[in-house]
């Protein structure tokens, strides 16, 4: 492998194994990240690990505040609120506009899923989020939109540990998978409405923990989930 390749390797693994350990909570909010003593512990030299930390305080999951060194980020519940906001919003202008998954595509929906339902339920469930987020951003990458697109991988990155919280049960994490199957089920029938109001649900599901069909009747007090298969 070309020296370059390699190097931006270790930059990715270090990227990856650093957001992992913040999205899980071994990295606290507002602790401060020791890089020699990180170094170490990843097995990396300092340029990869920095590199790898300049990208995530770009991306905002980290704070660089000069001669002191990055600290995890701290978010006050308003500005998570802002943030699951202008998701909805973007997400929703991207599912509405993409074009539909060919089979290729629903195979590795489904595949991701797959994964995901079998570390649902093992000690070390972290995984899920990044595959989560890859499920997601496959879908709306279908979308002609590249700017929102770009805007909502930035925010999908500064709203990982607020997912990850809401991921902390079992039950959670199996139902997000149940979801999914709901979702794949609805890009296979094209119906962008039906889509819509199942990734309504999707997501007032995580953010709040509750069933989907509790939820739906909070946010829809009318309405009836018909995501199922179709019925003649």
């Amino acid at each position: 492998m070309p020296p370059i390749a390699q190097k931006a390797q270790v930059m990715e693994r270090a990227l990856q194994q650093l957001r992992a350990k913040v999205v899980s909570g071994e990295l606290m909010p507002g602790e401060q990240i020791r890089q020699q003593e990180m170094a170490g512990e990843l097995g990396v030299s300092r340029v990869p690990l920095r590199e790898a930390l300049n990208l995530l305080a770009d991306q905002g999951l980290l704070i660089h505040r000069p001669n002191s060194g990055y600290f995890v980020a701290k978010r006050a519940p308003n500005e998570l609120a802002q943030i699951s906001r202008i998701l909805q919003l973007l997400e929703n202008e991207l599912l509405g506009s993409i074009a539909w998954p060919d089979d290729e595509c629903i195979a590795t929906l489904k595949e991701l899923n797959e994964q995901m339902r079998t570390v649902a339920t093992v000690a070390d469930w972290t995984p899920l989020v990044r595959l989560n987020r890859e499920f997601h951003l496959l879908i709306y990458s279908l979308s002609p939109y590249r700017i929102i697109l770009e805007e909502v991988k930035r925010l999908w990155t500064l709203a990982d540990t607020f997912i990850a919280t809401k991921m902390a049960e079992v039950s959670a994490r199996l139902r997000t998978v149940d979801e999914h199957d709901r979702l794949i089920e609805c890009l296979i029938r094209r119906d962008h409405e039906v889509c819509l109001q199942a990734m309504e649900v999707h997501r007032a599901s995580t953010a709040s923990g509750l069933a989907p069909e509790a939820q739906l009747r909070l946010t829809h007090p009318t309405a009836a989930l018909t995501v199922g298969p179709e019925t003649n």
